[in-house]
């Protein structure tokens, strides 16, 4: 013997209520209880429904399946920030000497001195020998740009331009189509 599904559609119902056959295989408990008004109650039915079927859409899941904390000790680099550390202090404390230095130098020669008296800064001993070098090669130059200015051309522009005026009249004379008046090229 073959068993006939609750619902005569099984393929399109989710057994919601808007199945009639559905509803009444889902409400016969409730079809038993008496009531005083029946439009009142069914329509309580259907306002508990759609509240029932709006709390199944809004719940949250019961499952945690966000990641892990991570651990702070992976996250900050102890080493590097000591390191860090030792660098600074270092700094700062150079930095002190240096202040220290330089206030004992204004208390007691009263201004920073930045002069040097020293002969061996004084005065060079090849001055004048580097500065006639660089006179021997400013005439030099001069001569070379001289000699630039009066050699003449090897090229002549003007041979140029009239065998490129030849090579336009040799060209109109073969071509098959006669270039047009004003047109280049």
């Amino acid at each position: 013997r073959q068993r006939r599904p609750l619902c005569l559609h099984p393929q399109l119902c989710l057994h919601s209520l808007s199945c009639v056959n559905c509803k009444t295989k889902m409400d016969r408990g409730r079809k038993a209880m008496p009531v005083q008004n029946k439009q009142c109650h069914e329509r309580y039915v259907k306002h508990c429904q759609q509240m029932h079927r709006a709390k199944l859409k809004e719940m949250k899941c019961s499952i945690d399946n966000k990641p892990p904390k991570g651990a702070s000790h992976l996250k900050t680099n102890a080493k590097k920030n000591a390191l860090m550390e030792e660098r600074f202090a270092n700094i700062e404390r150079e930095n002190r000497m240096l202040l220290e230095k330089m206030s004992y130098i204004i208390a007691k020669k009263g201004g920073i001195d930045n002069k040097n008296d020293s002969i061996q800064y004084g005065r060079s001993l090849n001055k004048d020998r580097r500065k006639r070098e660089l006179q021997k090669i400013t005439a030099q130059n001069q001569l070379i740009l001289a000699r630039i200015q009066e050699s003449q051309p090897t090229y002549d522009h003007l041979t140029w331009a009239e065998e490129a005026r030849l090579n336009q009249q040799f060209m109109a004379n073969i071509c098959e189509y006669k270039p047009r008046m004003g047109a280049t090229g």
